[in-house]
């Protein structure tokens, strides 16, 4: 099917990497996502999740605010690394150009101190065919907006 479309935004927040790690596990998804971009709703809730979320293998439900939804699949948190999910079964608009999404939050001390962390979160978005690979770059532009409108909100949460 070709190459995945990549995109990737980074933030510096003022803790460890294992309290960003966990700030990231932990954090509830229509808290973070809670505006639009463009094309890209916020996030209304997760569903059909059992228990903290956290060990490899687990899948919830993602629900849009549009109605549409996706199933997200929990593939590896490796503390205090990084974090693998996968996006997959997609509903409404992302069903016509992505068939899955490999998703990662990384987690780097800062150089000059190690209280500080840089928090990368990277999509490699997987096109359902040639064509609307092409359209991929114009979704990132609206990703990486969705992004930045996320990032305070991830910091005030660790405050």
């Amino acid at each position: 099917m070709g190459a995945p479309y990549v995109v990737s935004s980074s933030t510096v927040v003022e803790v460890t990497p294992e309290q960003a790690f966990d700030g990231v596990l932990a954090a509830p998804l229509s808290e973070l996502f809670t505006e639009r971009s463009g094309p890209i709703p916020p996030i209304r809730e997760c569903r059909d999740q059992e228990g903290a979320w956290g060990e490899p293998g687990q899948t919830r439900t993602i629900v849009l605010d549009d109605g549409s939804r996706n199933l997200e699949t929990l593939v590896a948190a490796d503390r205090p690394g990084s974090y693998r999910y996968r996006l997959s079964d997609f509903t409404g608009a992302f069903k016509l150009l992505v068939r899955s999404v490999d998703g990662e939050f990384a987690f780097r001390p800062d150089r000059a101190d190690r209280q500080r962390t840089r928090v990368t979160w990277t999509w490699q978005l997987h096109p359902t065919n040639p064509a609307t690979r092409l359209l991929l770059p114009l979704l990132g532009i609206f990703w990486r907006g969705y992004a930045e409108k996320m990032w305070p909100r991830f910091a005030a949460r660790l405050a």
